[in-house]
């Protein structure tokens, strides 16, 4: 009798110790009174695998298996285009994932992070898909996300972006929800870092209004100190009246004896 209740204690404790594991885990959704199970990148709220390499970064695949797990850095050079892939399981369809968001942050844990740039990709009801990106301090440029539908409960998500500026080594966040409000976050120590000079994008500045030669010389200029506009060479004709030609023209109206030589 004695033995048979030891063991029934002992079952007691074991079953204890997976249900305050399950909370801990999954606290996210922990409240939760209907369908709690969020957007996944690996496992579901039971354990059960139901994705492999779920991230991919710059040739990098990891299989997802906890919230907060630390990853080879992946260093890229500014100018250099990244591409992530995530591949997120929604139990209630692919219809069903709302929100899917790839953060590059200063990570120290889930209250202090500070986000560098974020990337969103959104998707209403309607299945209409949405791309936003949060990047305040000109990070990267030229971020995209490409969806595909891989069947009926999983998403692939190709996340695309140029760096513009070095950054130190980074954790990479992705947070993801349903159409139920169930959530779900994965953080990627030492995920990513840039090294490199800042890319500095010209400003294409207005084009100058010209006059046109006539009416140049018509308010007083010489025909030689004539203006033309950017991509134009000036040529006086054996009139001696200026025009504004391309360079090629120029060189065979001269080849041709038709303008005076330069």
């Amino acid at each position: 009798m004695t033995k048979v209740l030891l063991q029934v204690l002992i079952a007691a404790v074991v079953l204890s110790s997976v249900s305050l594991f399950a909370v801990n885990s999954f606290a996210e959704n922990a409240n939760c009174s209907r369908d709690c199970e969020a957007p996944t990148m690996g496992v579901l709220d039971n354990g059960q695998q139901v994705v492999t390499n779920g991230l991919t970064l710059g040739g990098y695949s990891v299989n997802v298996e906890q919230h907060l797990q630390t990853i080879p850095t992946q260093s890229f050079s500014t100018g250099n285009t990244v591409k992530a892939k995530l591949l997120v399981y929604e139990n209630d369809g692919v219809r069903g994932l709302r929100h899917v968001s790839l953060a590059i942050s200063d990570y120290q844990d889930d209250k202090h992070h500070s986000d560098k740039a974020t990337i969103s990709f959104n998707q209403d009801f309607e299945g209409t898909q949405t791309v936003s990106v949060t990047d305040n301090a000109n990070l990267i440029k030229g971020a995209t996300v490409t969806a595909t539908a891989l069947d009926e409960f999983n998403t692939s998500l190709e996340f695309s972006f140029t760096i513009m500026k070095p950054f130190d080594t980074s954790a990479v966040i992705v947070e993801s929800w349903d159409a139920d409000h169930s959530s779900r976050s994965n953080v990627f120590l030492d995920a990513i870092k840039a090294y490199g000079s800042p890319i500095i994008e010209k400003i294409s500045q207005p084009a100058k209004h010209v006059l046109a030669p006539l009416k140049q010389v018509a308010a007083g200029v010489a025909p030689e100190n004539v203006q033309c506009r950017d991509g134009f060479e000036l040529v006086i004709r054996s009139t001696g009246a200026p025009a504004c030609v391309y360079p090629f023209t120029a060189e065979t109206l001269r080849n041709w004896e038709m303008v005076a030589s330069s």
